[in-house]
Order: C-alpha cells, then sequence, then structure tokens
C-alpha cells in the first residue's frame, strides 16, 4: 500500500497543470489526471476538513453523477457526487453503511491547479451540500472516493474517473 502526503500531492498536480497547460488543452486533462491518479494506492490528506458553508441533511440513497467504485470488496456506488450549476453546490452522498467516508478530490478553475477536498463524514443516508462560487466561465474537474476520514486516507481503488463540469 502506498501513500502520500496531501501537500507533495497538490504540488505536484499543480506543477503539472502549469507545465503540460497547452499540451493538456490538445490531449485532455481529464484522461492525463485521471492516470497519474491512478498510481496512487492510498493518498493520504493532511488539509483542512471541511469549508464553513458545508451542510448536511438526511438523504435517500442516490446515484450521482459519479460513483465510488469496489471491485469484490466493496459495491458499486456506496458513495456518490454530482455538481449542480445553478448555484455551484457539490452535493456528496454516502450511500451504504460501510464504515468508510465520501471524499470529493475536485480542481476549480479559479483557484489555480489547487487540489481540493471535502469529505462527507455523518455516516450512511446522508448528503453534503458544499456551496461554493464559482465564475460562470469557470469549471470543476472531481472525482468521488471512499476514505477514511479520522486519518485522512483516500481509498484510491474505491475512486471513480474524473469528470469536468462547468459552472454555466
Amino acid at each position: 500500500m502506498h501513500m502520500i502526503n496531501v501537500d507533495s500531492f497538490v504540488n505536484a498536480f499543480s506543477a503539472f497543470l502549469q507545465r503540460g497547460n497547452d499540451r493538456m488543452k490538445r490531449k485532455g486533462l481529464l484522461r492525463a489526471a485521471a492516470a497519474s491518479a491512478a498510481a496512487i494506492a492510498t493518498l493520504v490528506l493532511s488539509g483542512p476538513a471541511q469549508a464553513a458553508g458545508d451542510t448536511w441533511t438526511s438523504s435517500a440513497s442516490h446515484i450521482g453523477d459519479l460513483c465510488t467504485t469496489g471491485g469484490v470488496t466493496l459495491g458499486p456506488c456506496y458513495g456518490s457526487a454530482s455538481f449542480v450549476h445553478n448555484g455551484d453546490h457539490l452535493y456528496v452522498w454516502d450511500n451504504k453503511a460501510d464504515g468508510h467516508s465520501v471524499v470529493v478530490l475536485y480542481n476549480r478553475s479559479d483557484t489555480g491547479g489547487q487540489m481540493n477536498v471535502t469529505w462527507n463524514h455523518y455516516g450512511a443516508g446522508t448528503r453534503l451540500d458544499h456551496n461554493m462560487d464559482i465564475p460562470e466561465s469557470g469549471y470543476i474537474i472531481y472525482r468521488v472516493c471512499l476514505g477514511e476520514y479520522g486519518d485522512r486516507i483516500v481509498l484510491d481503488w474505491t475512486c471513480s474517473p474524473y469528470k469536468k463540469e462547468y459552472a454555466a
């Protein structure tokens, strides 16, 4: 099992975005970001846990735009996420009482390549509303995973592919 400190990952990801900006436009940022992230078996996150404006509510199980994977050990869509353009909300659902939290790793076009994290650690049957304010011409690239909130560990093998969505 490999573990990487989030600061090292964020610095490498930021440099990767800056270095390959023109090339990435041609070849597709999503494909390259997913390939580089897939090489990480487990990611240890040490940044701030949640933004002050996050709220959570009880929710029925939900299949969002992206679902976690789990192979044989964990079933599909134990966690899911969706970006809602109207109001720039990132919703994160915990769909299964499996002992894991649901985490979304994301990059916003207006944060200069900074990798961001939001956790739904409120338990099965909850939906986290991570409210953002992305410029209308901006976008978000995100993926959803399962993880261990207490240790800030992302179980990379449960992560969905990356998805890019525009704010407008």
